[in-house]
């Protein structure tokens, strides 16, 4: 049951973790929505890429429950590279935002 508890504990994590990245992605749409036609054009594509990455790790954190022992560390392996992408679509969508430029 020690496995379960911990596949519990990193679901709870996950949790939080999507959730943060919810608000960050509504966060940025905001300001998309915001800015300036010329700014949404060129931060559209990032967000949309925050936004594909984000649906793949929320289906991820939904297959937690019917992972296999075997399974289990290339799920936490997954989460740990779905999150890196995220961060990275974020900061360049936020770069893109900010600078104004390519």
């Amino acid at each position: 049951m020690e496995n379960q508890t911990e596949k519990n504990k990193l679901k709870e994590q996950l949790k939080e973790e999507i959730s943060n990245w919810q608000t960050k992605m509504d966060e940025a749409k905001l300001q998309l929505h915001l800015g300036a036609k010329e700014a949404q054009d060129k931060i559209d594509p990032y967000v949309k890429e925050l936004e594909l990455k984000y649906e793949q790790a929320k289906k991820k954190w939904e297959e937690i429950d019917d992972a296999s022992e075997e399974a289990w560390d290339d799920i936490q392996e997954g989460f740990k590279s779905s999150f890196k992408s995220m961060s990275e679509a974020f900061y360049k969508a936020k770069q893109h935002f900010k600078d104004g430029n390519d």
